[in-house]
């Protein structure tokens, strides 16, 4: 099993440091942080976050830190799977869900990443660079800014809702699904290792957590902080 961190907003590559970041770079353990990958994919790849990812990452021990541009054609497939099969973390950003997968999968990343998670990449995101990573996520990316299901990477088997606090509707449209469900507040992350799974919570809002929306339980959400349940990875 791999080690995967789904979350949503609120993460913050700018700070001195972040508590989920943090948490994200310990899963290495005692392995040197060689490489942090950053995928801006989801923001239609602008370069607005890779002055601040490089100099996060470097300030907290990585060697090499790059941002990869899967979208831009200039970037060759041997250079993207040298770097995504070479990475020790790899961190997916937010916006677009449907932009990201149809790039990944046009560029055959979504196989890749897919390789360097079983073969023990720490893998994370936020928002839609968390959904990726679930069989389904729930994104506000269809026409005119509508809320639509799109399949991700399936390293998950769940249907997965960042912003849950803001996104009330995914109460009522996860019904459409044959999947259990996830939500996750912003400040809030999900943090599944070896198939176990821990709520990290940033501290900056202490009314945040994250749940779990059972469809046997008529997707009524659960507070994954206050109960545990089984889940299934």
């Amino acid at each position: 099993m791999g080690k995967l961190v789904l979350g949503s907003g609120g993460i913050f590559f700018e700070n001195e440091s972040d508590p989920i970041l943090d948490h994200i770079f310990s899963l290495l353990g005692d392995k040197p942080r060689k490489s942090l990958i950053f995928l801006p994919t989801a923001g239609r790849d602008t370069h607005e976050d890779e002055e601040p990812v490089r100099d996060y990452g470097l300030r907290h021990g990585f060697e090499r830190v790059r941002s990869l541009y899967l979208s831009e054609p200039g970037l060759s497939y041997e250079e993207m799977r040298s770097e995504i099969l070479g990475a020790d973390v790899i961190y997916a950003g937010g916006g677009n869900l449907k932009f990201l997968l149809d790039t990944w999968r046009e560029r055959g990343a979504d196989t890749l990443l897919k390789q360097a998670y079983e073969n023990g990449a720490v893998i994370a995101g936020q928002s839609s660079g968390a959904m990726c990573w679930c069989r389904t996520g729930y994104d506000n990316c269809g026409p005119d800014g509508s809320f639509i299901f799109l399949p991700g990477l399936d390293l998950v088997p769940y249907v997965l809702c960042p912003h849950f606090e803001d996104w009330p509707s995914f109460l009522t449209d996860v019904k459409t699904q044959p999947l259990d469900g996830l939500g996750v507040d912003n400040d809030i992350v999900i943090s599944i290792v070896d198939g176990e799974y821990t709520v990290v919570d940033s501290g900056r809002n202490p009314a945040h957590t994250a749940y779990c929306l059972p469809k046997a339980n008529g997707w009524q959400p659960v507070d994954l902080q206050k109960n545990h349940v089984p889940l299934t990875f």
